[in-house]
């Protein structure tokens, strides 16, 4: 058990690690899915019920790019979960394309760049806990 919970506070670290860094918000308007960046190194985190590290963005122009590969679990068994995250933050769009499933869909994003005090931003850095597992 001790190992366990080892990793379990090693990956929630690795989770918060620079968060408080983040310079915006591109996200859904339900005011709570979505991704926070930080414009300096590219580090991606996604927002929702929970937070979660996605694979260091890449910029080209205004557009920043993440393709994120993992291991999920799916019912008893495990999946590979491959998807590319394109976040426009001059167009205020997300795309989202997952390997084997059926290509690219887009989405209206809010940008929300107040994250020191009082916006969306600043909230989902204050508030969201790491996602388990």
């Amino acid at each position: 058990m001790t190992g366990l919970a080892a990793l379990a506070v090693a990956q929630t670290q690795t989770a918060y690690a620079g968060l408080q860094d983040s310079d915006v918000w591109i996200g859904l308007p339900d005011q709570l899915s979505g991704f926070l960046l930080d414009e300096a190194t590219g580090d991606l985190w996604m927002t929702g019920t929970c937070l979660k590290p996605l694979a260091r963005a890449n910029q080209l122009g205004s557009v920043w790019m993440s393709h994120t590969v993992e291991l999920v679990s799916v019912g008893r068994g495990m999946a590979t979960l491959d998807q590319r995250f394109e976040l426009d933050l001059e167009q205020g769009e997300i795309t989202v394309t997952s390997n084997g499933r059926g290509g690219a869909q887009s989405f209206s994003a809010n940008i929300d760049r107040d994250c020191d005090q009082g916006g969306v931003c600043a909230d989902l850095i204050a508030t969201q806990e790491a996602c388990q597992g």
